[in-house]
């Protein structure tokens, strides 16, 4: 006996078409976006909404991916085309980071464990924070992002739970006691000299937060060696349900008009903040480590001001994605450990723990000892 089973209501045929006409254009969109960045990356181009997209690039890229599969029933060359330029892209975007790492020659020189974490605002995490940094006792040079006063009190509490171990800090402190000011600060095994506030280009921005930006350096020495330390926390990308202090103000139509017509100004100062410390990082001759929060994804146009002449130890040394940072279903890799000549990464990794919005990015890097020139 047969038994027949009902598959539910199919489709109108006009429904079917226009989801996949849909899915088609969603998909040519993608590849549309995904060749505007190639052809400006290649060409060492600027666009400041060409850079906000770059920023969720590989988004683009598998969303347009996936969007193929809506467009089912139309030709094969119009949706495998496309669908095959957005797999290539994304396989020479993160093909490195997937691959295993090379074998590693032996070490020359001294190994400095370094951490960069941004302890974020959302003060219920503070305990939890207080508790991994005083289990991370192999830590040497320690750099940290928003900083706080006010009722977080946040420079207390970490020289009392890390002043044993990482005695000798550098702190650059907001003058007021408002929770969202941020601060920086660099703690360190080492002595530390030489330290000075750095105040940072703002270009065309409104009054707010990113004005107020700066970064924090400073000097040691390991074994000898000199090394330069750089710590900041640059401006973040304009969003329509943010005010210029940062702070939520929920979508509206002047809110996102806003946005749209000044988010340009936001792209353009992250920019030149970049450019300025790659001078900083280019105008010494002892090596230089750079580490902190650069709201800047690994391959942005914006990265490519640092990675011309400073090597990013995650990218050297990482395995996987490595995500730092997550806002609703969008993750990326917004802070970062740079390094110039003179320093090796020897390993690299983000420390899964729930201590910030932010993950802790954690490198372990070999000064080199000088070479003679011949």
């Amino acid at each position: 006996m047969s038994r027949s089973y009902d598959d539910g209501p199919e489709r109108p045929r006009g429904i079917r078409l226009g989801i996949a006409l849909f899915g088609l254009a969603l998909l040519w969109a993608a590849v549309l976006v995904d060749a505007v960045q190639w052809i400006v990356r290649l060409q060492g181009g600027f666009s400041s909404k060409t850079n906000l997209l770059s920023h969720i690039w590989p988004y683009i890229s598998f969303g347009g991916a996936l969007a193929g599969l809506l467009a089912r029933g139309m030709p094969n060359y119009s949706r495998s085309v496309p669908t095959v330029w957005l797999l290539v892209s994304l396989a020479a975007v993160h093909g490195a980071g997937l691959l295993p790492k090379g074998a590693l020659p032996p070490a020359e020189g001294p190994m400095l464990r370094v951490m960069t974490l941004n302890l974020g605002e959302i003060p219920g995490t503070r305990e939890r924070l207080y508790r991994f940094l005083r289990q991370r006792r192999n830590v040497d040079v320690l750099f940290l992002q928003e900083v706080r006063g006010g009722r977080f009190r946040d420079r207390p509490r970490l020289e009392a739970t890390l002043g044993g171990r990482l005695r000798h800090a550098a702190w650059e402190l907001p003058a007021t006691a408002r929770s969202f000011e941020p601060g920086l600060a660099i703690l360190s095994r080492y002595p530390l000299e030489n330290i000075r506030a750095l105040k940072l280009p703002v270009g065309e921005l409104p009054p707010g937060r990113c004005r107020r930006i700066s970064a924090l350096a400073a000097r040691t020495e390991i074994r000898g060696r000199g090394v330069r330390l750089v710590t900041a926390h640059l401006c973040p990308p304009a969003l329509p349900w943010r005010d210029t202090e940062s702070r939520a103000v929920g979508f509206s139509l002047d809110a996102i008009s806003g946005w749209f017509n000044g988010g340009r100004a936001f792209e353009y100062a992250r920019r030149s903040q970049l450019m300025y410390l790659r001078t900083i990082a280019d105008g010494g001759v002892e090596p230089i480590i750079l580490a902190g929060d650069l709201n800047t994804t690994p391959h942005s146009l914006d990265i490519r001001e640092l990675s011309g002449g400073l090597a990013n130890a995650f990218g050297e040394r990482g395995q996987g994605f490595g995500f730092t940072y997550s806002a609703a279903y969008l993750s990326a890799r917004i802070d970062h450990i740079f390094h110039s000549g003179g320093i090796a990464a020897r390993s690299a990794s983000v420390i899964d723990a729930d201590v910030s919005d932010h993950k802790p990015l954690e490198a372990v890097l070999e000064i080199l000892p000088k070479r003679e020139k011949r």
